[in-house]
């Protein structure tokens, strides 16, 4: 008995946070103005820093050979088309998603590469419709 009421709130409680991830996501896909203060870049990728509010965001974006373009620069503001680049998963209806299991701080994106999350300050990967490389696209 006492193992299926533990079950039935640790299912209430996933049901719980997958909407709150939901809503945060959904809001962060929003088109909004956000302020950059920091760019730096991994191997083929650029690390896009960001900050809107009280929330800071890590962009990634592959890099690419553009000379011609509206290139992002530090401390400009953009209205950054935003998507968290981590998935939630169900396993037999259960919500995993890895922004919920702490222990997982780094993620993969080729061979050589990989992102790792800032735990104290940035909590998931985005990345934007409108970058490609460091350009900004209106």
């Amino acid at each position: 008995m006492l193992f299926m009421i533990i079950f039935l709130v640790a299912c209430a409680s996933s049901n719980l946070v997958r909407s709150t991830s939901l809503g945060s996501n959904e809001m962060a896909s929003d088109i909004a103005n956000y302020k950059v203060y920091k760019i730096d870049s991994i191997n083929t990728y650029y690390l896009i820093y960001a900050k809107k509010g009280d929330s800071l965001y890590k962009i990634v974006s592959k890099k690419t050979l553009n000379t011609d373009c509206n290139r992002i620069k530090g401390g400009n503001n953009y209205t950054f088309k935003l998507h968290s680049s981590l998935t939630d998963i169900r396993v037999g209806g259960v919500l995993v998603s890895s922004k919920q299991l702490p222990h997982i701080s780094c993620y993969t994106y080729d061979d050589s590469t990989k992102i790792c999350l800032e735990r104290d300050s940035i909590n998931d990967l985005y990345y934007a419709d409108n970058i490609k490389g460091l350009c900004y696209i209106k």
